[in-house]
């Protein structure tokens, strides 16, 4: 084979991949996108106010999902916590290029947040104060912005939008345990 014929070649499979790739990418802006992110990210404050709904302080201290499981009320104060690394996140990847996200440990923040004497209702409305302030802050953002990416010291290559998606995701998981903890007095 000559070089004009392997260039040729080479440059048909640079061209090939490229379009595998824009195809790739239209795809996936189908199934997770920025109008998606923020519609998840709008139920997560109503459906954990309709899970805590009715459940006292005592015993969102007390029902926990196994022995050495968290209670009820560390589980919002994780989500509240969270909910303000996210939005950090996205801060950095709107203010620096390429940011390393910076890892809390979960005790860290169970220590620091001291979880144990927090109020339920405090706890939950800070959550629903936080991510108000994450949507507002994500709304505005162009296509672009949405692709801006940093990088999380375990798990990788991030960008914004996979930041959103992560804490609506992170709600789910919180939510289901909750549901788990509640169980013994819901009747499930």
């Amino acid at each position: 084979m000559s070089s004009h014929h392997l260039q040729s070649a080479i440059c048909n499979l640079q061209s090939a991949i490229c379009n595998l790739q824009s195809a790739m990418e239209q795809a996936m802006r189908q199934l997770v996108n920025p109008a998606k992110a923020l519609r998840t990210l709008r139920k997560g404050p109503a459906i954990l106010e309709a899970l805590l709904a009715g459940v006292t302080q005592e015993q969102a201290m007390s029902l926990s999902d196994g022995g050495d499981g968290w209670s009820v009320l560390y589980i919002v104060c994780h989500m509240r916590d969270v909910e303000a690394i996210f939005a950090q996140r996205a801060r950095d990847l709107l203010d620096h290029p390429s940011p390393t996200f910076q890892v809390t440990p979960n005790e860290e923040l169970i220590a620091r947040g001291n979880y144990v004497a927090q109020d339920l209702r405090a706890a939950l409305a800070s959550y629903k104060a936080q991510r108000a302030a994450f949507i507002a802050m994500l709304e505005p953002l162009s296509d672009g912005q949405w692709l801006l990416a940093g990088t999380h010291p375990e798990q990788g290559p991030a960008t914004l939008l996979d930041v959103a998606i992560n804490s609506g995701l992170h709600d789910v998981d919180h939510q289901e345990q909750i549901i788990r903890c509640l169980a013994p007095i819901r009747g499930a």
